[in-house]
This record gives C-alpha cells, sequence and structure tokens, in this order.
C-alpha cells in the first residue's frame, strides 16, 4: 500500500518525467511531501503563472512533455495564462491542481481556493480535462493525461484531485508509460497531394508549428529541394528549415513585405500551420497538412486535406514525389534576392532589424531565443534567422505579455546544454522579473535582455499615432535594471546604448549564470 500522492508522483516518474514547476499550499501538501526523496526534481516557483510558462518552455525545448503543480482557484487561475499560451502553441504540458476537501467540491460553501466549478476554468484551452475523487484512480488519470498529450495534436491537459485523493491508501497499479501516437496520413490524399504539387512551376510550402513539434525538419527540407519550392515559415515554424536554406525566403506574421512570394506560388504546401492572416485567393489549390483534422480548412480553402502527423505526412509525400519530379532548376538567387530585398525594407523602418543582427551573431547557431510581446519581439519574428528547430519558442496568437522570461527559464531546464536568451520589453519583464530568485536558487544560467523604452511600447506608440499623442497608462518608471538583479543575486550590466548590445550578450551567454542585459532603445517604430 502507498498513498495517492505518491502513486501519483510513481505514475509521473514511470511516465518520464524529470522535473515538475509547482507552488506549494494547502491543498496539494500531502501531494507535495510525496515528492520528497523521490529521484524527480521539484522546482517552487514565485508565481503560480511561471509554473505553465516554465513547463512550457520546458516542453517546447526538451521536445517532452512539461508538468506543472498548483493550488485549486486561484492558484490555478494563476497558471491561466500559461496554460493559455501551451494551447496556442500546441505544447505538451500537464497542470496538476488540487481542489477543495471532497465533501465541499461544487457546493459554494465558501473554502479556502474554493471555485465554483474548476474544470470549467481550464476546459477552454485543455485537450483533456477530468477531476479523480479517489486515490486509486490517480495513476490512471495521470496515465490518461500522458495518452492525451502523446496522441495526434499535443495540447494541454489538466488532472485534479482533492486532498483526501494525495492522503488516502491505495494499492492501485502503476501503469506502463503512454507511447506516442501520431496521425497516420491517408496514402491516397498523400498521392493526390504529390500529384498536384509535381505539376506546379512556383510551389510555396508553409511550414507552421506542427513541423517543429513532429520534429519533421528533416523530410520539410527534402521535399523544399526536391521542388525547388520556397519555404515561408510561421513564427512558430521558424527553425523548420535552417534560415541558411536558399530556399528559406522568410517569416510571414503581420508583414506585408512577403506577399510578393504568396502571390507568386501556383501551388501551396501548408504543413502544421492554421494559415491564419495569410489571405491566399481562394482559387488557388492549397494541400493542408495537419495532425488536427479540424484545424484544415479553417482559415483557407483547400484542394487536398491530409489529416496527419507532419513528419509521417512528409516522408510518404517525398516517396510519393519520386519519379513524378525531374530535377528542377535552381531558385537560389531568385530567393536571395528577394530576402535581400525585405531585409533592406525591415532596415529601413527603424534601428530595431539591426539590433536583431546583433543579437544574432552573439548567439551560438543552436542557442534558444524565446521573444516577448514587445517591438523587439516582433521584429525577432521578422527578422531573427534560426537554423535549428525547437530553438525558437513564441507565444503564438496568445501574444501572452511577460511570458518570454519563464518560459525561458523551462527551456533552459530542458536543454541546460543550449544557451538561452530571452528578449523582453521593460513592461513585459516586470510581470515576471520575481523569476530571478527561480533562477538563482536553481541555478538556470538564462540570459535576459531587457529593452527599456520606459513605455508600454506597443499601447504607447498606438496612443502617438492612431489617438493624437494622448497617452494615458502607457508611460513606465522603472527600477534601476542592475540593482534589481543584483538584489537576486543575477549578473546585471546596463548598457549605454544599443552599440554595446553584441559584446554583452556574447559575454553573458559565456559567463554562465543567471545574467540581464538592460539596452535603452528608443520608441521604435511599428515593425508592420
Amino acid at each position: 500500500m502507498t498513498t495517492g500522492g505518491r502513486a501519483t508522483v510513481a505514475q509521473l516518474m514511470a511516465e518520464g518525467v524529470e522535473v515538475v514547476f509547482g507552488l506549494p499550499g494547502d491543498q496539494t501538501m500531502y501531494l507535495l511531501d510525496a515528492f520528497h526523496g523521490a529521484d524527480l526534481r521539484w522546482i517552487t516557483t514565485r508565481h503560480e503563472q511561471a509554473t505553465t510558462y516554465m513547463a512550457d518552455g520546458y516542453a517546447r525545448a526538451a521536445g517532452r512533455p512539461g508538468v506543472a503543480c498548483v493550488v485549486p482557484g486561484v492558484g490555478v487561475y494563476n497558471a491561466m495564462s500559461g496554460l493559455a499560451t501551451a494551447w496556442a502553441c500546441s505544447s505538451p504540458v500537464m497542470l496538476l491542481a488540487g481542489q477543495v476537501n471532497r465533501a465541499g467540491i461544487g457546493r459554494d460553501l465558501g473554502l479556502l481556493h474554493d471555485i465554483h466549478d474548476q474544470l470549467d476554468v481550464v476546459r477552454p484551452v485543455t485537450k483533456w480535462a477530468t477531476r479523480v475523487l479517489e486515490a486509486g484512480e490517480l495513476p490512471g488519470a495521470v496515465h490518461e493525461a500522458f495518452v492525451q498529450m502523446r496522441t495526434g495534436r499535443a495540447r494541454p491537459v489538466h488532472v485534479e484531485a482533492p486532498p483526501e485523493a494525495f492522503m488516502d491508501p491505495t494499492d492501485a497499479a502503476i501503469l506502463p508509460a503512454a507511447v506516442d501516437a501520431p496521425t497516420l496520413p491517408d496514402p491516397d490524399r498523400i498521392a493526390e497531394a504529390a500529384r498536384l504539387l509535381a505539376g506546379a512551376e512556383r510551389p510555396l510550402i508553409v511550414v507552421g508549428g506542427g513541423v517543429v513539434l513532429a520534429d519533421a525538419s528533416a523530410g520539410c527540407t527534402a521535399v523544399a529541394e526536391l521542388l525547388q519550392a520556397f519555404v515561408v515559415t510561421t513564427r512558430e515554424g521558424k527553425g523548420a528549415i535552417d534560415a541558411r536554406n536558399a530556399l528559406a525566403v522568410g517569416t510571414m506574421w503581420n508583414n506585408p513585405r512577403m506577399r510578393p512570394v504568396l502571390d507568386a506560388a501556383d501551388v501551396v504546401l501548408a504543413v502544421g500551420t492554421r494559415l491564419q492572416g495569410f489571405g491566399f485567393d481562394p482559387d488557388l489549390p492549397v494541400v493542408q497538412i495537419d495532425a488536427d483534422a479540424d484545424q484544415i480548412g479553417r482559415n483557407q480553402a483547400v484542394a487536398v486535406a491530409v489529416p496527419g502527423d507532419a513528419r509521417l505526412a512528409l516522408d510518404a509525400l517525398l516517396a510519393a514525389l519520386d519519379g513524378l519530379v525531374s530535377p528542377r532548376p535552381s531558385r537560389a538567387e531568385e530567393a536571395w534576392a528577394f530576402r535581400a530585398s525585405v531585409a533592406e525594407q525591415l532596415h529601413a523602418i527603424g534601428p530595431a532589424a539591426a539590433m536583431v543582427e546583433t543579437l544574432r551573431a552573439a548567439m551560438p547557431d543552436d542557442a534558444i531565443l524565446v521573444p516577448d510581446t514587445a517591438t523587439m519581439g516582433y521584429m525577432c519574428h521578422m527578422h531573427f534567422p534560426v537554423h535549428e528547430p525547437r530553438t525558437y519558442l513564441p507565444s503564438s496568437f496568445m501574444g501572452t505579455l511577460g511570458f518570454a522570461y519563464p518560459t525561458a527559464l523551462g527551456a533552459k531546464v530542458g536543454r541546460p546544454d543550449r544557451p538561452v536568451v530571452a528578449v523582453v520589453g521593460d513592461g513585459g519583464f516586470l510581470f515576471t522579473a520575481t523569476e530571478m530568485a527561480t533562477a538563482v536558487q536553481e541555478g538556470i544560467a538564462t540570459v535576459t535582455v531587457v529593452f527599456d523604452d520606459g513605455a508600454y511600447g506597443n499601447s504607447n506608440r498606438d496612443q502617438r499615432e492612431r489617438f493624437g499623442g494622448r497617452e494615458i497608462g502607457t508611460a513606465l518608471r522603472n527600477p534601476d535594471w542592475v540593482a534589481l538583479a543584483g538584489s537576486f543575486g543575477v549578473d546585471a550590466v546596463a548598457l549605454p546604448d544599443a552599440s554595446h548590445l553584441g559584446a554583452a550578450v556574447a559575454d553573458a551567454i559565456a559567463g554562465g549564470r543567471p545574467s540581464l542585459v538592460a539596452c535603452p532603445i528608443p520608441r521604435l517604430p511599428s515593425p508592420f
């Protein structure tokens, strides 16, 4: 016999979990006690929002599910921003939450952390959610959560239980680990897609985060080179093809400069992307591959729908194209000319493009960048070249301000062998700056670049440009960044201007400690 809490921990370990990001509290104390002495790392955050952010960063960087643990009610509410971000990014994150006492669930008794129906809170941003009332049900629930995360399209899951379930004795068996169960593509649809693509003269491949998450980069690159198809990524798809490949022409995200490439295509192959915001002609033939069949055709009419795992589908498509496609002339010269034109236009906007290039030069090819929802993050979406998958972690359509720093901490826990850099604005960083205490306590050596313009820059620019300069609520009084970071034990430097950025970032990476680089910038123009 054991307790429900120890059975939960044993099942997590059976599923291959090595680290849990959590914040302790009343209803989870019996679960927390079960972690004591277990061969599993517990990382305590300074706010519940960071538990799910860190689990998300861990999951996307390491390529395996991340686990967060919080108390019910306000703990779950606080963790929701990270859970919503993981939902937007199709990230396998498990939220393990407490509940009020078994007899009080759903009775509105005013118990500590009580909300009427906690499952209703999490269901909009989870693939699967359940409540467990008995100790013996916990291993099975945890196992099913991992089955859900490893089947088809990965998305967050949620398991909650009252304190009695973690405390009570059980002899429930620990189950074997869930295995990956990707969606198999239909061979007939693959053949139809191959025939359509083989007849194209100017094919275009649009690559989304599904290619990165499915570890399908090799197949994506091979199909592009066989077809001599230009490749446009979404922000989540950055790194699915090495940006140094001549066919990788850029990132489409609110970026009108990509329009000429989109408009010139005669057939589009879209893989692992929602195709939101691309605006292709409704009559343009589109092949859409996605692990989520319900996603296909949602934003764009398609000629061939291929539900399926991106890696399996691209490998099958490559085989189907063999014999249909003769060697094609290289389009490298055309692609390089287009990329140069886009870069020139981005440089003409203002200094942001040059600062992004400085960042890239200061970072190793395999370094992980986490851009926040800030003007410099937006320019990174458009202009930061990414060379490997799982090394660029944006917040997707959730646009979660303040997510980058804790997400970067999770990414570093998942890939301690890689440099990890967070690009944040001054406003967004202060959402989660207290996690510097977590970084130092746990020895998580990320580098954080705070671009300080003394404002919530995007909103301030809107007020200046769209609302006649009537500024309200967007100008900020910021701390002394070096003193703030130093008070936590984080190495920090304040730059006089952006010309010192490259050397400071390179030094911080080389230092191998939690570090902050504060870089003053002017109020930047819109990158759009």
